[in-house]
């Protein structure tokens, strides 16, 4: 029942489960000989697809009353239920609903409610509304909750629409496995919007979410191989009084645009997530993207438009991509969760400091504006390709680059600014050549920052977004014994030569640059 799904990369810890049913399988199998990727094999649950429905017998149904399906087939529902359900209770079978231009409001229950089947599918075909009550009737197990609720696999696919106005608690429940394969879903829950137990799995799909609490989210944390969510593609605008994206094992996208407004972590995993591509913007009231242990970006842009933090996990890996980050603490977080001003904030986390965590950037194009630190690792922070900037913080007790272990630059380009106070070179230890220029005063917001070759060629330029007095920046372009000029804002402010792989221009004067103690607090 299984299709293989290759990629040439990805990341994400080895999950399997039993046979015929869904499966998925990321396997870390790094890569060194190429940039420390991580190749990934994937196979999932495709049996709906093989399901011949040709050999079933199709029942058309115009919906007056509760209507009971107790054998498999195909029900071509139409019309409108204004206080009753569609119930499945089928042993060993398959049923097929399709919802064509159909309303059904049950005012002490779900709308639609499988017991019972090994696949429920659900064909989408013109606009149809779903609705439950506020309250469910005492009959009903403590369990159900959503207005399409159902204890079998539930796949929904068609070229229609379903508006969902879950009262009582979720949208879509799947007790089983969760797949949606197109169709368009408008979705209104005061609990959770989706909310497959063992899996969500996304083929294609337009969704809207508002959701008391979580948009989309898996739980199962019981079963080997559960509990994740798969995106190959569509389109998501989700609102979220929680999370937006939340799985208890691990999530990967590969493409698809994705709006996420979220009181509490944008997208959240308790293991793994992997991003190989598509558009992801997210504004939320804690991290951007959370992973417990790893996060991997291989593509795609991700623009964190509002966050505490905007990326966070225990290692962080990117690969390629565009990302952008807007942090009110730091932007990038490998280790997270040990700020003192994190302690109450809704969803934080509990890593302390650790020299297995590692921020380590092979590539992309990164953008930070942070009011923390920038870019921070409780262990190892490496730079070995990209273009990154980071605009850090105005404040002495964080600094642009922070790293626990140690910071290490063997490639790319990178040009981070701030205050001087926690400021850090790119490393004595790296392979490429790298200054660390400390200015005689602040310097404003909107300063045009510029590095020139005796040559006057343009090394590196950057306009600050906030005020500075310190510049970390390197380059393959920097070549040692040759000198180099700094411009602000096309004036020469001073011009210094590379002589070691360190060139320290200017001195730090601020006395909480020699105070470990106070950047252990501010780690």
């Amino acid at each position: 029942m299984s299709s293989k799904i290759d990629g040439k990369w990805l990341a994400l810890g080895a999950i399997t489960s039993a046979a015929l049913v869904t499966t998925i399988v990321f396997n870390i199998n790094r890569d060194t000989a190429n940039g420390n990727k991580v190749e990934r094999t994937i196979s999932t649950d495709n049996g709906d697809l093989k399901i011949n429905w040709d050999k079933y017998q199709t029942y058309d149904v115009a919906l007056e009353s509760t209507y009971t399906i107790t054998k498999s087939g195909v029900y071509h529902l139409t019309g409108e239920l204004k206080d009753g359900s569609v119930i499945v209770r089928v042993t060993d079978g398959v049923v097929k609903l399709i919802l064509d231009n159909a309303t059904i409001i049950n005012s002490s229950g779900p709308a639609i409610a499988c017991y019972e089947a090994d696949d429920l599918v659900i064909e989408l075909v013109g606009k149809n509304t779903l609705m439950d009550g506020e309250k469910y009737s005492a009959s009903l197990d403590e369990d159900v909750n959503g207005v399409v609720y159902s204890k079998a696999d539930l796949t929904f696919n068609g070229s229609g629409s379903v508006t969902i106005l879950a009262n009582y608690q979720d949208g879509i429940v799947s007790k089983d496995d969760l797949k949606f394969n197109g169709g368009t879903y408008n979705i209104t829950a005061s609990d959770d919007g989706i909310r497959g137990k063992d899996s969500v799995y996304v083929v294609d799909g337009n969704f809207t979410i508002s959701a008391g609490a979580d948009g989309i989210k898996s739980t199962n944390e019981e079963t080997a191989g559960k509990g994740f969510i798969l995106i190959e593609k569509g389109t998501f605008k989700i609102t979220a009084g929680a999370k937006g994206i939340k799985a208890i094992n691990s999530i990967l996208i590969y493409d698809g645009d994705i709006a996420v407004t979220s009181k509490d972590d944008g997208i959240h995993s308790n293991s793994y997530i992997g991003i190989i591509g598509g558009n992801i913007t997210v504004s939320s009231g804690d991290d951007g993207i959370h992973a417990d242990k790893e996060l991997i970006v291989d593509g795609g842009k991700t623009n964190i438009e509002k966050s505490y933090e905007g990326l966070e996990a225990k290692a962080i890996t990117i690969n390629d991509g565009e990302i952008n980050i807007l942090a009110s603490d730091d932007g990038m977080n490998a280790g997270g969760g040990a700020d003192s001003s994190a302690n109450n904030r809704p969803g934080a986390g509990a890593f302390d400091a650790d020299t297995s965590c590692t921020l380590t950037i092979n590539g992309g194009k990164i953008y930070v504006n942070a009011a923390g630190d920038g870019l921070d690792s409780n262990g190892y922070l490496t730079f070995n390709g990209g273009e990154v900037v980071v605009d850090g913080p105005t404040n002495n007790g964080n600094g642009a680059l922070d790293a626990g272990a140690g910071i290490t630059m063997n490639g790319g380009s990178v040009i981070a600014v701030g205050a001087s106070g926690m400021a850090e070179s790119l490393g004595t230890g790296s392979s490429t050549y790298n200054a660390s220029i400390y200015l005689s005063s602040a310097k404003n917001a909107d300063t045009t920052i510029e590095i020139k070759d005796a040559d006057d060629n343009v090394i590196i330029s950057h306009v600050a977004a906030k005020s500075f007095n310190h510049i970390a920046v390197g380059s393959d372009k920097f070549v040692l014994g040759e000198t180099y000029t700094v411009y602000l804002n096309g004036a020469k402010y001073e011009s210094f030569t590379i002589n070691s792989i360190v060139t320290t221009v200017g001195t730090n004067n601020n006395s909480m640059n020699s105070n470990p103690r106070m950047r252990q607090l501010n780690r």
